[in-house]
């Protein structure tokens, strides 16, 4: 069996303050490091060199994985690595390369990357397979241009495509078809696989899971409201609700979680991948008690580890 380990989603869990690089890496990251439960973290990028240096110390001294995200910078600067535009393809690798550097420095051992818009279905197929084309050719670049990182991993999650996030790649077994052949090129390309993505599209999540897990390094569970009619309708990374009833709006229990990471747990070995990390994804907003929705993500993740008799930090076997 594989080892399961959890991770903290910082950037989503401290959203409000997670802008303030100073604030995030000199106040919330020491805090997170006093909590023995997380083996691993994940983090937006960080720019400032002193700010990066503690971003490693930290990950060192505490034997976490790192995973940044940079798919929010991408999308901030109006770039696509699926542009069907040559310039604005290439601008967008430039960039992401840059980025890859900074998440290099901090010591990241996954950094994720988005798709694109999708350019939906006016013409047929013709523009996402053309657009599929370039995210591939991106994809390839930035492989190699990553490669000097040793023992560096990109990611790509599949978002949906309909309902809320609309990108490119969405539907599990369409991405796992084109993944399939980007993985043969690009050894270091690997997928993080998201409940929540795979629940509003209305499929089987096992079936999701089972279908990403040759390729997968890490995972999200993510609660969401599958109802189309409902307020809350979307990937909007609501919470879970407090223990011991966890009650919310939306699909997930701690039992949905638990066969999640049992199911996990049971996965073949991904070549590259000695064990795989998994977080909680819930947002906070301003005027939340972070700490207090930490601590609610961490008794979640507590509680599924416990129905699916399984321990978050010594090895399944």
């Amino acid at each position: 069996m594989r080892k399961i380990l959890p991770s903290l989603h910082v950037l989503e869990a401290f959203m409000p303050v997670t802008g303030d690089e100073d604030f995030l890496v000199r106040e919330i990251l020491p805090r997170v490091a006093e909590i023995s439960f997380y083996k691993g973290i994940e983090l937006p990028l960080v720019f400032g060199r002193a700010n990066q240096n503690a971003v490693r110390r930290l990950v060192e001294q505490n034997r976490y994985q790192l995973t940044q995200w940079a798919s929010p910078n991408i999308t901030a600067n109006g770039l696509m690595l699926s542009s069907t535009d040559r310039a604005r393809r290439k601008a967008s690798v430039a960039y992401t390369v840059e980025l890859i550097k900074s998440a290099a420095q901090c010591g990241a051992k996954n950094v994720g990357l988005p798709s694109g818009d999708d350019p939906g279905d006016s013409e047929g197929d013709w523009l996402r397979s053309e657009a599929k084309k370039a995210l591939f050719e991106s994809f390839c670049e930035i492989s190699h241009a990553a490669a000097s990182f040793e023992g560096l991993h990109l990611t790509y999650e599949p978002l949906d495509r309909y309902v809320h996030k609309k990108q490119l790649l969405g539907p599990i077994h369409e991405v796992m078809e084109w993944f399939a052949d980007l993985k043969k090129i690009c050894a270091s390309f690997y997928i993080h696989w998201d409940s929540a993505h795979e629940a509003l599209a209305g499929i089987n999540l096992i079936e999701s899971l089972e279908a990403a897990l040759p390729y997968m390094a890490q995972f999200h569970i993510c609660n969401c409201v599958t109802i189309p009619w409902h307020p809350y309708y979307g990937d909007h990374h609501m919470a879970v609700g407090r223990a011991p009833e966890f009650k919310n709006w939306g699909y997930l229990t701690p039992e949905i979680a638990a066969s999640i990471l049992k199911r996990a747990s049971n996965a073949d070995a991904v070549p590259g991948v000695d064990q795989i990390y998994w977080a909680l994804e819930v947002r906070s907003h301003i005027g939340n008690d972070l700490w207090e929705a930490e601590k609610d993500i961490r008794e979640f993740m507590r509680h599924a580890y416990t129905l699916a008799a399984l321990e978050p930090d010594i090895e399944t076997t």
